[in-house]
């Protein structure tokens, strides 16, 4: 049983792997699709070698946007799974931290509720993000794929993506204060980038469901 002092993994390699492939790729993605998107943005294009090469770059790494999640679901299915659930699974703790949480964000100090291996700001995070990608991918393929869809589609098409791609670039950035400029989030953000571990008694106190159950103290 980890005491106090210990470290104990709250995030597996396959899981790393997974988050920070998709934060490079999106924002490649973020950036070679400005050029494409809009004159504002061409001051971009010596970076890409040009508007061709951008577009070469943005498709390149939307197949490894795609493949990643899709190679993680077929090799581990169970970890998908059990993220969703956990994502799903919301009740009065859940509650009470969102209605805490602007307080918390803006630097008041609160007696948040346990929670969970995700808290339920990562729980919208988590539900939401997957729309997101799906918008992108599905629209995406009918951007790329023009000729294969009727011509009613693609306009639609457009607005979709550009849609999903203004919200998630917002989750992302969100995400990113929260996982490593926040105050408290230190924890996090070095598991992230190191072997996935934590103080136990940073995820006693900000995981404490997860690690009640997982450590059984």
């Amino acid at each position: 049983m980890a005491d106090s002092e210990a470290r104990v993994e709250k995030t597996t390699p396959e899981a790393r792997f997974v988050h920070w492939s998709h934060t490079i790729t999106w924002f490649i993605m973020l950036l070679s699709g400005m050029v494409l998107y809009s004159p504002w943005w061409h001051w971009l294009t010596p970076v890409f070698g040009g508007a061709p090469h951008a577009d070469l770059v943005h498709k390149f790494f939307a197949v490894i946007f795609i493949a990643v999640p899709l190679i993680g679901l077929i090799v581990k299915p169970r970890s998908f799974v059990d993220w969703m659930k956990t994502a799903v699974k919301w009740g009065k703790d859940e509650i009470v931290f969102m209605m805490k949480f602007p307080l918390d964000f803006i630097g008041f100090k609160v007696d948040m509720p346990p929670q969970d291996g995700i808290n339920a700001g990562q729980k919208i995070n988590s539900l939401l993000f997957p729309i997101v990608g799906l918008g992108l991918v599905l629209s995406g393929i009918v951007m790329w794929f023009t000729w294969r869809f009727p011509p009613s589609w693609i306009p639609i098409a457009y607005i979709v993506h550009d849609a999903c791609w203004i919200i998630g670039t917002a989750q992302v950035c969100f995400h990113a204060y929260l996982g490593s400029l926040h105050p408290g989030s230190g924890e996090s953000f070095w598991a992230m980038f190191g072997d996935g571990k934590v103080k136990a008694s940073w995820a006693k106190h900000h995981h404490a469901k997860w690690y009640k159950r997982v450590y059984g103290d």
